[in-house]
């Protein structure tokens, strides 16, 4: 997932949310906000064919390369039927999500440009049945915590891809040289520090232009090896393997389809929004191109890699023939950049809330000046320790997805379309079947991902962790 394009949504939630007060100058937070703008990279009025590209860019990256582990952890034909149904799933939330909140702008005559996630929240609890008005605020608060557990979430998982490809990428050209995680881990940490300290991000900006063309050129590299390596006997593996493990393969599945933050942030900056959710618009098509490449890398990447399938495709991948040498380099430096740019946003929103600390609010400058850069590597170094908390890549993914993506992709939504349509119950046909029922279903789901894939997740790293406790 491109976190140059989810910028757009997280800085209009620290715009509006009342836990921001003021952590800077006027002049340094419009500073700020200009280089978000700039770095975003996201103009107006969009075509249809850039918006497409903005969408595939959001919904592309390491959820993308851990498809394989999917199929390893809940069988051949369960994990591949399990993408297509995560995605036909994903896709409809997100067209409930849209729908909401062209609703809840014509109803109530609101700015359709700030109708981002987080504001549609807001707006339908603001505007719906009476007893739940007063929890908009809660609400709101909630659904911006959710949003920053992504972004450090995010931040942990490619700091956890930058030191598994980069120590398998080493072993390929030093075999007999001993390449320790946790050592390799700790000094891609250092690079960060300092790149996190000053780095500017109009940089970042123009940094994340090459990064998307070496993540384009990476899965087109990627395809192109699964379809010309060998492939193991599809009769060979199970088609099922268990519940727990279904679990994590549904929390991995859902990591990677978590793109629903961003969908109306992309619509407001289309010049014809009503073209984003017709049947052959951009959400459908950006959906099903996402789900044919995650179903493609996949099963092609399970039948080659089979039982030895991980985390990423392409620490499975290997440097010969040369033109394949350049695929973990290539998702190497655009993870390293998502890192980057998904790290400024929760190191602003740090920053912010420590103005509510008295100590720090009334500190002279040269004190406030430290304890900004100590919070900054202290994000920087607790990404570290989550890393060697959590030190396998498939596991962490399926955290993430387990933990957020699960709530903000399937059980808001559905609240979302409950809660705004619940005034016209008595006009809708068939409301408690079409309506009730379907999202209660899909609430349900959310909340077994959220609470079974949490579980299943903490006892396969436990007995993982058991069976493999240091890393040569």
């Amino acid at each position: 997932m491109d976190t140059s394009d989810r910028a757009p949504m997280v800085r209009n939630a620290l715009r509006e949310a009342d836990v921001i007060s003021v952590a800077v100058t006027e002049e340094e937070n419009s500073n700020i906000m200009t280089e978000l703008e700039d770095a975003c990279a996201v103009s107006s009025n969009l075509s249809e064919a850039h918006t497409l590209m903005s969408f595939l860019k959001c919904n592309i990256g390491t959820g993308m390369l851990s498809m394989p582990v999917v199929l390893k952890y809940c069988g051949l034909w369960t994990g591949f039927f399990l993408i297509f149904v995560a995605g036909v799933i994903s896709a409809y939330l997100m067209h409930v999500i849209v729908r909401t909140a062209r609703s809840v702008v014509e109803r109530h005559n609101l700015d359709r440009s700030k109708m981002d996630y987080t504001e549609t929240v807001f707006s339908v609890f603001k505007y719906g049945p009476v007893p739940f008005r007063k929890s908009k605020g809660k609400i709101k608060h909630m659904v911006n915590a959710f949003l920053i557990v992504v972004q450090i979430g995010c931040l942990c998982v490619y700091l956890l891809f930058l030191t598994e490809n980069i120590r398998y990428f080493v072993r390929s050209f030093l075999p007999d040289q001993p390449q320790n995680f946790y050592l390799i881990g700790f000094l891609v940490t250092l690079l960060l520090i300092p790149l996190c300290w000053s780095l500017d991000m109009r940089i970042l900006a123009r940094l994340s232009l090459i990064a998307n063309i070496a993540t384009m050129i990476g899965t087109i590299l990627v395809l192109a090896y699964l379809l010309t390596a060998g492939l193991q006997p599809y009769n060979t593996f199970p088609a099922y393997t268990n519940f727990q493990n279904l679990l994590i393969g549904f929390s991995i599945v859902i990591f990677a389809f978590e793109g629903i933050g961003m969908v109306l942030p992309i619509e407001n900056k289309m010049a014809h929004p009503r073209g984003y959710t017709d049947l052959s618009g951009v959400l459908n098509v950006g959906m099903v191109v996402v789900v044919c490449v995650c179903a493609s890398v996949g099963f092609f990447g399970f039948l080659n890699a089979g039982d030895n399938a991980q985390g990423s495709i392409t620490l499975t991948i290997p440097e010969r023939p040369f033109w394949f040498a350049p695929i973990k380099p290539l998702f190497i430096f655009a993870i390293l950049v998502s890192y980057l740019v998904q790290y400024y946003i929760p190191a602003i929103i740090f920053a912010r809330l420590m103005e509510k600390l008295r100590c720090h609010r009334e500190a002279s400058e040269k004190r406030r000046f430290i304890h900004i850069k100590t919070m900054r590597v202290s994000l920087v170094l607790f990404t570290y320790l989550m890393v060697i908390t959590i030190p396998k890549l498939d596991l962490m993914i399926s955290l993430v997805g387990a933990w957020s993506s699960s709530v903000l992709a399937f059980v808001l939504p559905s609240v979302l379309e409950v809660v705004h349509l619940w005034s016209e119950r008595h006009l809708l046909k068939y409301f408690w079947l079409k309506v009730v029922v379907k999202d209660v279903l899909f609430i349900v789901i959310g909340v077994i991902a959220f609470v079974g894939g949490t579980v299943a997740t903490v006892m396969q790293l436990i007995q993982s962790l058991q069976s493999t406790p240091t890393f040569e």
